[in-house]
């Protein structure tokens, strides 16, 4: 009695720890692999696309009735519309983490297949890799990373050869080898007063150095538009802020470029941003400033001007760069300033020299 009470109380206790365990995992979001649907090919081409071919292993030299699938150039040498290939679209990736792509290849046992094999595994804007066997039967596992860039990626195999004796694949896999450094729970871009406000929150993070908060006008050239450090490691809720004190007037794009302390790189989704500048508020940033404050001029500005709390004119050297206007503040003491243009339709703000 006194045994079956023990085994009773382990099982119980096993169950709720792998129960707690499986809720941790759920609640964190964690994902450890993507599905390959009938990645051993044991229900014929299902799941599978492209023109394939899949028998029994033993058909292609092997032992067994295991189905496996051969990518080859098949009969017109002059040609790539026929040829043998394996495609298939893999869903549910987390845009910035690495992946592993396994399977196992093997060469085709017959006189007539090529001494060495090759093919092309690519995965849609993240993986292009040549893979090589030479031999006689041996399924060898291969392994290979990628970094997703996107939900969705196809995978691709197709022969660098155009005989129709070629390689063989069996057993593929995808899993994460390396999750992302930070779980981005919140990230959102709006007008402001005086600029466009970026904020974002993580709900851990590892090994994260910081943020770059980027733009762009057309999603193709990206420019830098601030740099924020990260906190390293940890496992609380963190909220981040900037702001981009010079936006670009109608609609533009935002994202976050979140770099790791190896210099890994990863890149959030986009966020769009309508903005219309009031034309009747000057914009002046850094506030507060400390050494260099730059102001936006109109085209009917030809300068701007310093105040103190007083209204005395402070001598600053200045320096127009098209729109704006840069100052040089360093000799300031610390306090409140005013700044205002000095062109037909004067525009006034106040800011605070650090």
């Amino acid at each position: 009695m006194k045994f079956r009470t023990i085994l009773f109380k382990y099982l119980h206790d096993t169950f709720i720890a792998w129960l707690l365990l499986g809720f941790v995992m759920f609640s964190h979001g964690v994902v450890f692999a993507q599905t390959v649907t009938n990645p051993g090919f044991e229900s014929g081409t299902t799941g599978w696309t492209c023109d394939m071919e899949v028998n029994a292993a033993s058909v292609y030299g092997g032992t067994g009735s295991d189905k496996v699938a051969e990518v080859d150039g098949h009969t017109n040498a002059s040609s790539t519309a026929d040829d043998r290939l394996l495609c298939q679209t893999i869903t549910g990736f987390i845009v910035g983490a690495v992946y592993a792509l396994e399977f196992d290849a093997t060469r085709r046992a017959s006189p007539s297949t090529p001494t060495t094999v090759s093919v092309t595994v690519s995965v849609a804007g993240a993986l292009s890799a040549v893979v090589t066997r030479t031999g006689g039967w041996n399924m060898l596992r291969e392994r290979l990373f990628f970094t997703a860039t996107s939900t969705s990626h196809a995978l691709r195999i197709k022969p660098d050869f155009t005989t129709s004796y070629g390689m063989l694949f069996d057993n593929f896999s995808v899993y994460v080898s390396s999750p992302l450094p930070i779980e981005l729970v919140r990230f959102d871009a709006k007008p402001a007063t005086n600029g466009v406000a970026i904020e974002w929150a993580t709900a851990s993070e590892h090994n994260n150095a910081g943020f770059e908060v980027q733009r762009s006008a057309d999603l193709v050239v990206w420019e830098s538009v601030s740099e924020v450090d990260g906190v390293g490691d940890g496992q609380l809720m963190n909220t981040y802020g900037t702001r981009d004190p010079s936006p670009l007037e109608g609609v533009s794009y935002y994202r976050l470029k979140q770099i790791d302390h190896d210099g890994t790189e990863a890149i959030s989704e986009v966020r769009s941003v309508t903005y219309t500048p009031d034309r009747n508020t000057l914009l002046v940033w850094p506030n507060p400033a400390s050494d260099q404050l730059t102001i936006r001029l109109d085209e009917s500005d030809p300068s701007a001007q310093i105040f103190n709390a007083l209204g005395q004119s402070m001598a600053i050297a200045q320096e127009r760069i098209g729109s704006t206007v840069d100052l040089n503040i360093a000799s300031l003491p610390a306090g409140s300033y005013c700044a205002r243009t000095m062109g037909p339709q004067p525009k006034a703000c106040w800011f605070i020299k650090q």
